[in-house]
């Protein structure tokens, strides 16, 4: 094996934050011996996981798009310094990551996302140099190319322009092997990175392909042939592929043994347990988990309340648009969207994963995302519905509301057609996968439609901002640390201050 690969080995080793991104401090003689070694560190160093340090990669989303609003409640804030980065990020302005550093809240996300990178292009450059068998290289190859799929689309998606707007715009750099050079990355195209995207999908879907059944999936919180399955979907909707997007949706739906939850069936809420956990493989609509809840709450679960004996109270609400989006029957609300303990009339920002008897999210050793059967049943009818194909759009989402209603309230949804379908499909995904990080990113390829949102302060609105159709806003600046430490970066079109 040579210096390079011990070098990059003992890097990836020495890497213990995601502040540590790319800053060795030392070289480690571990060498892993063989593949099923690789294949641990794989673990290690290229998933984002409850029990390592938390890196963020999650919490911007549920931050930016008309699912959320502010509080309307009076308040004294105990981390008032806070509020000048926390109106940045809500507002979408311009130098929203240079306000946030201000305060003590701005986290790299976008170096975060470059470490696990990094993790998955040393799994790919020096798996082959390993000693083992055809199947033990082949697992590593798949998780890496999946991985590595998975954290450039979130990436182009947060960075770059959406796709189906202007893929010739600026994504973001491709970075696919784990050699250090002296030459600084620029940045590729939109339409490259989902290029690499879907390469990077095509091969782990084949080299899964290659193994057997029992290796294809395993409820041991790896990625696997479903999660790339339902990838690719997701992958092509954005690049309005619509069949293929409902090809590979049907594919998860059909080839497997996950089944949805009726939610008629989980057991009564109690006061220990008051919401069901989704993000949990004992949830048989659970294909993958990964992330931790710190890590997707981290700003949408900002406490304004709670001193001096004093109600606790989030700063951040479900918003009214949201909400009466859901009719008599729907059992999604009461059981996605957690409450506010001092008041159950308030709905939060957050659900569907681990939550405290006092309605606190989870913290420091639960999976917070999970990729889930529903998003496959909601892929398949968008993709049919623009494949020209509406009986099979709606039987999905028949069965999908089978499952979500209270039996005696429910009634199949109209027999829609064209645009009226489309939009009827669109409305039932934001009402199911709220607040897992969608919102945002289906905005971004709907159009990227106007809609705004009110500052309240101590009970009173002050501002009310506007995000305009179309806005550069879709699109987050690059924080100025990357584009310090690499001058070969070109910044986004900003928009103007609000």
């Amino acid at each position: 094996m040579n210096k390079n690969v011990v070098y990059i080995i003992g890097l990836l080793m020495m890497v213990t934050s995601c502040s540590d991104f790319l800053e060795p401090k030392s070289q480690s003689e571990f060498v892993p011996k063989n593949a099923v070694s690789l294949n641990e560190m794989l673990l290690g160093d290229a998933y984002p996981q409850p029990n390592v340090s938390s890196c963020y990669l999650f919490s911007l989303q549920t931050m930016l798009d008309d699912d959320i609003c502010c509080s309307s409640l009076p308040y004294t804030a105990y981390q008032v310094a806070q509020l000048p980065g926390y109106n940045a990020l809500y507002s979408w302005q311009p130098d929203m990551f240079y306000l946030m550093g201000e305060v003590n809240i701005f986290y790299n996300v976008w170096e975060s996302y470059y470490q696990f990178i990094l993790g998955a292009n040393a799994a790919l450059d020096y798996i082959d140099d390993m000693v083992g068998t055809y199947e033990e290289k082949a697992i590593v190859k798949a998780q890496s190319y999946a991985l590595r799929a998975l954290y450039y689309f979130n990436l182009v998606n947060l960075f770059g322009e959406p796709y189906n707007h202007n893929k010739k715009a600026l994504g973001v750099p491709l970075k696919i092997s784990s050699e250090l050079t002296s030459t600084l990355p620029a940045r590729n195209t939109v339409e490259e990175v989902y290029t690499q995207i879907e390469k990077d999908l095509n091969e782990a879907e084949k080299f899964y392909l290659s193994l057997p059944e029992s290796s294809q999936f395993s409820k041991n919180y790896r990625t696997s042939l479903p999660m790339v399955q339902l990838l690719k979907s997701r992958v092509y909707l954005h690049m309005e592929r619509w069949s293929e997007a409902a090809e590979y949706a049907d594919k998860v739906i059909s080839d497997w043994s996950f089944s949805l939850v009726d939610l008629n069936t989980l057991p009564a809420p109690t006061a220990k347990e008051p919401y069901y956990n989704f993000i949990s493989f004992d949830c048989s609509e659970t294909i993958w988990l990964y992330g931790s809840v710190d890590d997707v709450t981290k700003y949408n679960k900002f406490i304004i309340g709670g001193q001096d004996k004093q109600p606790r109270w989030y700063m951040f609400n479900a918003s009214t648009d949201l909400l009466t989006g859901y009719v008599g029957g729907d059992l999604r609300k009461e059981r996605y969207i957690v409450k506010e303990y001092s008041d159950p009339t308030i709905y939060l920002t957050f659900g569907k994963y681990l939550i405290s008897s006092t309605h606190v999210p989870s913290s420091g050793t639960e999976f917070g995302v999970a990729f889930r059967l529903a998003e496959a049943y909601l892929n398949l009818a968008e993709g049919a519905a623009l494949s020209n194909d509406p009986v099979t759009a709606r039987a999905a989402i028949n069965t999908l509301r089978e499952h979500r209603f209270i039996p005696e309230t429910y009634t199949p949804m109209p027999e829609l057609t064209g645009q009226d379908l489309v939009d009827y499909i669109r409305q039932e995904r934001r009402l199911e996968l709220c607040y897992e990080g969608f919102r945002w990113f289906d905005l971004r390829r709907y159009g990227m439609p106007s809609f705004s949102r009110d500052w309240v302060v101590n009970g009173e609105k002050v501002a009310t901002y506007v995000i305009a159709e179309k806005d550069p806003s879709y699109t987050l600046p690059i924080p100025e640390q990357v584009l310090e430490k690499n001058k070969n970066l070109e910044q986004n079109t900003l928009a103007n201050p609000r």
